[in-house]
């Protein structure tokens, strides 16, 4: 069994995340949903894929299982800053 974060083909989580095939998909998706879209609140125009899952011990996920965004949002605020810099942005 492979270790956490280290899925059964070896690679870990954050290189699979980065490798060319994945986020190729996830821009081919950001595309057909821009398609979709029907004005600013259903259009998706920055993305971050985590290889960190939201957190029980610091709240970020509820008993039940869904997301705490208040949570989220303090635990990961460099991350959420860093969606909103205009300087960070990935492809402009």
């Amino acid at each position: 069994m492979p270790p956490p974060g280290r899925p059964a083909g070896g690679r870990g989580t954050r290189e699979v995340l980065s490798s060319a095939p994945v986020r190729d998909a996830f821009v081919a998706m950001l595309r057909t949903l821009d398609l979709t879209a029907t004005g600013s609140a259903t259009r998706v125009t920055r993305l971050l894929l985590l290889d960190e899952a939201p957190s029980l011990d610091h709240g970020e996920l509820t008993d039940k299982g869904s997301i705490n965004q208040r949570a989220v949002l303090t635990c990961r605020a460099a991350l959420v800053d860093a969606l909103y810099d205009e300087v960070g942005r990935d492809g402009g």
